[in-house]
């Protein structure tokens, strides 16, 4: 279409990635498997051995589809000012004037003993988000709780320096008509005694 604008490049959120390589092939494998057994064995045997073959094939196979959809449609994209999250039908947005600043670290320097890094993921981009307010709980429930800590997003995403970019260039006006520049970032270590 001439004229359309294009759209926002989306990162996919690569903890449903792994889960769809992990379980949902093999679960795909034993329900096509389960199924031509069921169809093949549709006359030999009773119809009590035919319903627990198309049964498992139905589960594996419902199970598998399930988890393609989270790991296709499961993703962040920064949209005209603002972080949209997207996983199966459920979204949520958040302003850019609520985040205070974003990083990139390796999954699993920056979950640190919060929560149990995939081995599989471990080395893996993630992008962590640093909130003005800790999250009231439509993130948790949207992004579960291995990415979301109080005030912190971590979550592990294809090309998650491009992303951390986009959003810094995009805060870089708004921290200016704010003054955040003028101050520095507190930080949690000045308060701990030694």
């Amino acid at each position: 279409m001439l004229g359309a604008t294009p759209m926002p490049e989306r990162f996919p959120n690569l903890y449903d990635r792994d889960r769809w390589r992990r379980w949902g092939l093999p679960l795909l494998v034993v329900g096509f498997v389960a199924l031509v057994v069921g169809a093949f064995s549709e006359g030999k045997r009773s119809a009590g051995d035919l319903d627990i073959w198309l049964v498992a094939a139905a589960a594996g196979l419902g199970i598998s589809i399930s988890l393609w959809m989270r790991a296709r449609f499961s993703f962040i994209r920064l949209d005209e000012g603002q972080l949209f999250f997207r996983y199966l039908t459920s979204s949520a947005r958040v302003d850019l004037s609520e985040i205070r600043r974003t990083r990139v670290a390796k999954l699993s320097a920056a979950l640190q003993r919060r929560a149990t890094t995939p081995r599989r993921l471990s080395d893996v981009d993630a992008l962590v988000i640093r909130l003005r307010q800790p999250d009231p709980g439509r993130l948790r429930r949207l992004l579960t709780r291995r990415c979301v800590f109080g005030d912190e997003l971590v979550i592990p995403l294809a090309n998650a320096a491009v992303l951390q970019r986009a959003i810094e260039s995009a805060l870089g006006p708004q921290r200016q008509v704010r003054g955040d520049d003028a101050r520095p970032p507190s930080s949690r270590r000045r308060s701990r005694r030694r």
